[in-house]
């Protein structure tokens, strides 16, 4: 059996008591672990998950609803089996518009036409992840250019955005801050002239605390997930040479114990950040109970009432359920 990837490898350490990490002096204060529902307010999978068996995980997991959409890449396309989950798991699953991994430069018409005729009928309650700014990771795929990149200021992203005012339809705008001089302006931009629309900020970018506070200070309309900002090696993940020092490191310590800096940032905007897995490839959807284990750790660090608002009050409100 190969071995498990090393970001796999860390969170196990650090989610479960009694391995390694804990005998080797990893300590945290005598914290009961944040015992309240949770809203999965991201998470994706092409054909090949298991559905039910990925859905009564995350269910023992104490996981009592999830945004989910496919994801379409080369001859991997999940849409099928992502619709059929979210017929027969209605309480459970809020469907979103599909990801494509292969528009450049703007959003594709079709795309544009599908996604608006698609939340017309309500077929989908939000956007999946637009991949505007999304740098070249190992294990992935190598482009010539080292990212993917759709212009967010691109005829077809404003049709998109103004064809969905006044639905109530979140959109997931993904941008990494590796380029953060590129690509912040733009963005700006693109909210503030949309200031009637909702905006999920996927991981925060992978961005630092400063620059998730830049954003959601400038811009009431932009809500961001949590996911990924407690695995330990993010930056190091980023495949270009150099890119990997443009994004923030993890949220939390190798004890799994927030930052000073990200604490008073979650604490500053606790109703605009959501919990969040992006369980999207076979290992992440298998490491799925220890990733929940390990946010349920780090919930229990804030006030009761933030822990609430942001493992499940948020994205409730946000997706309409």
């Amino acid at each position: 059996m190969p071995s498990a990837p090393r970001w796999l490898a860390a969170l196990l350490a650090l989610a479960l008591p009694g391995t390694a990490a804990m005998a080797q002096g990893c300590t945290r204060p005598n914290l009961a672990p944040y015992a309240g529902p949770l809203f999965d307010a991201m998470a994706q999978t092409d054909q090949s998950l298991d559905g039910e068996a990925a859905i009564a995980a995350a269910r023992a997991a104490g996981v009592v609803r999830m945004a989910l959409f496919a994801r379409v890449h080369h001859r991997q396309d999940g849409r099928a089996l992502v619709s059929g989950l979210a017929t027969v798991h209605p309480d459970f699953i809020v469907l979103g518009a599909p990801k494509f991994f292969d528009m450049r430069g703007d959003l594709d018409g079709s795309y544009v036409r599908d996604v608006l005729a698609g939340t017309t009928s309500g077929q989908y309650k939000f956007v999946g992840e637009l991949l505007y700014a999304h740098g070249d990771k190992q294990g992935g795929e190598a482009t010539a250019t080292g990212e993917r990149a759709i212009d967010a200021s691109g005829p077809n992203t404003q049709r998109l955005i103004a064809g969905l005012q006044g639905r109530h339809v979140p959109v997931m705008t993904h941008w990494e801050v590796y380029d953060w001089n590129r690509d912040w302006p733009r963005f700006d931009r693109l909210y503030r002239a949309f200031p009637e629309q909702v905006f999920i900020w996927p991981h925060a970018g992978f961005g630092t605390a400063v620059q998730l506070a830049t954003v959601l200070a400038a811009h009431r309309n932009v809500m961001a997930t949590l996911s990924k900002k407690d695995m330990p090696g993010v930056s190091a993940n980023f495949a270009n040479a150099g890119r990997h020092e443009d994004v923030g490191p993890p949220a939390v310590d190798d004890c799994g114990m927030l930052h000073p800096d990200w604490r008073a940032v979650i604490l500053r905007f606790p109703d605009r950040l959501m919990f969040a897995t992006d369980a999207h490839k076979p290992q992440r959807w298998a490491a799925y109970p220890y990733i929940v284990r390990r946010w349920r750790l780090i919930l229990a660090q804030l006030p009761p009432e933030a822990a609430r608002t942001i493992a499940f009050d948020n994205a409730a409100r946000l997706y309409g359920r």
